[in-house]
């Protein structure tokens, strides 16, 4: 099966990510799936890094990026930071992305295709690292070093060279211990008494979602009296974490909270409780996980509450720049752990301009809960 590779120069990570990801992947077209592929080819090399180290041998060094997405501010946000940190490096970036987060199909035919062209490293982001286990086994047989990133959860059984994410449970009970305090204060009670109603909006069945649910939970817990009412699965998806939202508020007027394992469902419950005539901040709080641009807007403007800052832009330069520490023969942690922080109108300000941003560090296997 073949690709259609487009070349682009640097002027286009000026445009927006949906005139950027424009490549269709024929054969999976013929299979009605969407897909897309960028090729980044630098007309100039960059002769050194900032240490002076001369780059010049790495001159055809092509990085392979698969993302789970593409739908979500996160990826957009992440893949173009990343394509910009390696053209400035004077590498090739493929990217290779899935119409849908769940397409594991597309994601195999993904590494494949990277495999047959000799890519030097290989960056993947999934729910399901074992449904790819063959070809991350492929990968590895012929020295393709396999990176995983937005995740610090291990994989059994196969070589990977890096993890590079956060801690997604213990960042989510950051989030839940963040929601306590919101109810108590707001009802002038201690987090030990206070009462309260929260609704979940579930990502996609993964690992993603089930310790950002589990470890949001255990925030909670410091408030026995804060109840989960519901929780349904979303799928990552605005507008259905927004007919959800709007179906449990009209069942249930007494929600005090959604929680969306990521910002876009926030957003979708966020624009339901506005239209049942619900003020964020005031009737109902409103919390997700990303700080993706679109999000912070809306803090900013007062409908959503807060979330989990992920810096999705540091994190997509962080994994170039672990790449080029690979590359170069240095040790770098398997486990590296971005920070997380929640934002909310308190600290909107220093988290845009990455003032909270705090060095990566290596971590431990991540043990969760």
């Amino acid at each position: 099966m073949s690709l259609l590779i487009w070349s682009l120069k640097s002027s286009f990570f000026l445009l927006p990510p949906q005139y950027i990801h424009m490549v269709l992947y024929r054969s999976l077209l013929l299979m009605s799936l969407c897909s897309v592929l960028i090729l980044i080819t630098p007309s100039v090399l960059a002769e050194s890094d900032n240490t002076g180290i001369e780059l010049t041998h790495l001159s055809n060094f092509s990085i392979g990026i698969i993302p789970s997405g593409n739908t979500s501010p996160f990826h957009q946000e992440l893949l173009a930071s990343a394509n910009k940190s390696a053209w400035d490096r004077g590498w090739t970036t493929q990217i290779l992305t899935p119409d849908t987060e769940e397409n594991i199909t597309f994601q195999k035919m993904a590494m494949e295709t990277l495999i047959r062209d000799n890519a030097s490293i290989i960056c993947l982001n999934t729910l399901d690292p074992s449904a790819l286990s063959s070809e991350i086994s492929a990968a590895d047989a012929v020295g393709i070093p396999i990176f995983l990133y937005n995740t610090l959860s291990p994989v059994k059984d196969m070589n990977i060279t890096g993890y590079i994410g956060y801690n997604q449970y213990t960042g989510a009970a950051e989030m839940g211990s963040y929601a306590a305090r919101l109810l108590a204060d707001k009802k002038n009670e201690a987090l030990e008494t206070v009462q309260g109603r929260v609704f979940i909006l579930r990502g996609l069945p993964g690992f993603h979602a089930d310790e950002r649910t589990a470890g949001f939970i255990a925030g909670l817990s410091q408030s026995p009296g804060i109840r989960i009412v519901g929780e349904e699965v979303a799928g990552w998806d605005r507008e259905t974490a927004r007919q959800i939202a709007i179906k449990a508020l009209t069942a249930d007027h007494g929600i005090d909270i959604f929680y969306g394992n990521s910002d876009e469902m926030a957003i979708g419950a966020a624009l339901a409780a506005i239209e049942k005539g619900k003020e964020v901040n005031k009737d109902i709080f409103i919390l997700g996980i990303d700080g993706n641009t679109p999000t912070l807007e809306m803090i900013r403007n007062g409908t959503v509450t807060a979330t989990l800052g992920v810096y999705p832009d540091l994190m997509g330069t962080t994994i170039i720049d672990q790449i080029e520490a690979v590359e170069m023969g240095r040790r770098v942690a398997r486990y590296l752990g971005t920070p997380v922080i929640v934002v909310d109108s308190a600290n909107l300000d220093e988290y845009i301009n990455h003032s909270t941003w705090t060095d990566p560090k290596e971590s431990d296997l991540e043990k969760g809960h």
